[in-house]
């Protein structure tokens, strides 16, 4: 069974992934930042500086976050509070994007059952014959 450090390690260093985590997180933003869009659109202004300044490798899932970030919350302005059943739909898709998420993330760690390699029967060729000639 893994354990949280390498799924943690796994979501840190996979875009993949971190990118399965980022869209439930941004898809989570609609429901909670309707009202407060420009407290968090400067703060991911500024993540977003700083990740295309000063990282050497960027990260394709953190940036993705930081652009729903930018793009959710002022798209939610404009949905009615009576849209209960979307905004619950958007907390499901957002638990089950989570539970794929730590399962992609784990992937790499569980074992078969049975190893593939162990499977094949490799059947050698008979031994040569050394004829000899005299």
């Amino acid at each position: 069974m893994p354990d949280f450090a390498h799924i943690a390690n796994s979501i840190a260093n996979d875009p993949l992934a971190s990118l399965l985590l980022a869209i439930p997180i941004s898809f989570a933003l609609i429901v909670l930042s309707s009202r407060i869009w420009w407290v968090h659109g400067p703060f991911a202004a500024l993540l977003l500086a700083v990740s295309i300044l000063f990282q050497s490798q960027r990260n394709l899932a953190f940036d993705s976050f930081l652009v729903g970030l930018f793009a959710f919350p002022p798209l939610c302005r404009d949905i009615p509070n009576q849209l209960l059943l979307f905004r619950i739909g958007i907390f499901w898709f957002s638990a089950f994007a989570i539970i794929a998420a730590i399962i992609y993330a784990a992937g790499d760690r569980a074992q078969p059952a049975l190893p593939v390699d162990n499977l094949h029967v490799d059947r050698a060729s008979p031994a040569v014959t050394i004829e000899r000639t005299t």
